[in-house]
């Protein structure tokens, strides 16, 4: 069964029965810490905080509640263990304490001092725009007499996002023994398979699998492309570069997304991406991946290898487009001192002045 826990101060016991009915009517447990329901243990170094963050971990939904005290606990402990632990949660506020909230956040806005105002409502001002502001968090008004079902409707509402969660993964499941047969993917399969490629918390064993599907078939929004390009995950990072012929099918390339490419390319770490990078642009446009690449950064030595050996296999294309001139510019660059020299310098020079370079063990 489902366990919602409700967290508040002690003025939450005027919706406690109505929180009870609503989740006994969704089949849970309700927790609240007036009737009892939470976990403790009593010893020597009993301690309430841990008994409220040990009863948010077993909770499986969090209703916070503002009636109208704030409770020091609750919005201290409980909300950032919530949200740490990942745990869905609501946040409800009667609505005369909103409105309260509200005229007083107009009438003393940041910086303005609070402390000529009673605890109670630096509290209250303290508490939402922490909510509002700083977490970004939605607090929904309720009326005294429609708690239950302000309380009815919410709870739904997180039902039914798990319940497309749910339906999400049953059909990533469904698509995922298609990927090694690109032809059988339907056009609702290839948007799954988009939908795990992008997912920067999917299995990147599955990301990549979707990618190679993707790529068979030739099909993937600029807006996934994109999205994949900058992924956080090396290897997808890596395999996007190198399936990008594939991945965008659309021709002409336009020039634009040669740019942003060579800019990915040299904003990155990784040189496996301009490696990747320089035979795939010339494969799809030869004219815009020399203009293009005229913007790579070519400090990497592996970069300027592969690019000359691009550029010689593309030769006689290079010729019939009278692209020569172009393409004497990037051998050039090809053939410039790389920075892979200027460091070494520096590094023997460094050695020296430590007293291990060359001179100095001639010397010994």
């Amino acid at each position: 069964m489902i366990r919602v826990m409700l967290c508040g101060a002690a003025d939450t016991d005027r919706v406690q029965d109505q929180f009870v009915e609503v989740v006994g009517d969704f089949g849970g447990v309700p927790y609240h810490f007036l009737s009892g329901t939470v976990n403790y243990i009593n010893s020597a170094t009993s301690d309430w905080e841990e008994n409220s963050r040990a009863t948010v971990q077993e909770a499986d939904v969090c209703v916070f509640v503002i009636v109208e005290q704030i409770g020091r606990i609750t919005w201290e402990t409980e909300v950032t263990e919530a949200l740490l632990a990942g745990k869905p949660f609501l946040v409800l506020c009667l609505d005369k304490t909103y409105q309260r909230y509200l005229t007083l956040n107009s009438t003393f806005p940041p910086p303005a001092d609070l402390s000529v105002l009673p605890e109670q409502e630096r509290s209250l001002i303290a508490t939402l725009r922490e909510i509002e502001e700083e977490r970004r968090l939605t607090a929904v008004a309720y009326s005294p007499g429609i708690f239950r079902n302000v309380l009815r409707r919410e709870l739904s509402k997180l039902f039914d996002i798990a319940l497309g969660q749910l339906e999400d993964r049953n059909r990533r499941r469904a698509t995922v023994p298609l990927l090694t047969d690109p032809a059988r993917l339907t056009m609702t399969d290839l948007r799954v398979a988009q939908a795990i490629a992008v997912d920067e918390w999917e299995d990147k064993r599955l990301r990549k699998a979707a990618l190679r599907a993707l790529a068979a078939r030739g099909t993937l929004d600029e807006d996934a492309l994109l999205s994949l390009l900058a992924s956080t995950e090396q290897g997808v990072q890596r395999m996007t570069v190198e399936l990008l012929g594939d991945l965008h099918a659309a021709r002409p390339v336009d020039p634009a997304l040669f740019e942003h490419v060579v800019a990915v390319a040299n904003a990155s770490d990784d040189v496996g991406i301009p490696r990747r990078l320089v035979p795939v642009l010339l494969d799809m446009n030869l004219p815009a991946a020399i203009d293009a690449l005229e913007m790579l950064d070519m400090e990497d030595s592996g970069s300027k290898r592969r690019l000359a050996d691009a550029l010689e296999t593309h030769e006689a294309a290079i010729a019939r487009e009278g692209l020569q001139a172009a393409a004497a510019h990037l051998l050039e660059k090809c053939l410039s001192n790389t920075s892979e020299s200027d460091w070494k310098t520096r590094c023997r020079a460094y050695l020296a002045r430590l007293g291990f370079g060359p001179a100095a063990a001639g010397t010994a």
